[in-house]
C-alpha cells in the first residue's frame, strides 16, 4: 500500500470517528427524549407523550443503525492500517 493511499485511509479513518462521535451524542439525545416523553412518574399515564416518543424511536433507531454501520467500516480501516 503506498503512502499516499494510507494516508486516505487514514483521512477516512478520522471523518468515521468523528462521526460516529456525533451519531454517539445524537442516540444519547434521542434516548433521553424518549425517557422523559415516556415518564410516567413525572406526570402519570395519561400525560406520557407517546407520540413524540414514537417519532424519537424512529430516530433513534436510524441513528443506531447508521452508528453501528460507522463502526464496523473504523474497525476495518484500522484493520487495513494496521
Amino acid at each position: 500500500m503506498s503512502r499516499l493511499e494510507r494516508a486516505a485511509m487514514r483521512g477516512r479513518l478520522a471523518e468515521a470517528r468523528k462521526r460516529k462521535k456525533a451519531l454517539v451524542r445524537k442516540c444519547e439525545y434521542l434516548a433521553d427524549g424518549v425517557r422523559q416523553a415516556l415518564n410516567p412518574a413525572l406526570d402519570g399515564v395519561e400525560s406520557m407523550d407517546v407520540d413524540r416518543a414514537f417519532f424519537q424511536m424512529g430516530e433513534l433507531s436510524d441513528a443506531w443503525a447508521e452508528m453501528l454501520a460507522v463502526s464496523v467500516r473504523i474497525a476495518r480501516l484500522e484493520k487495513e492500517l494496521s
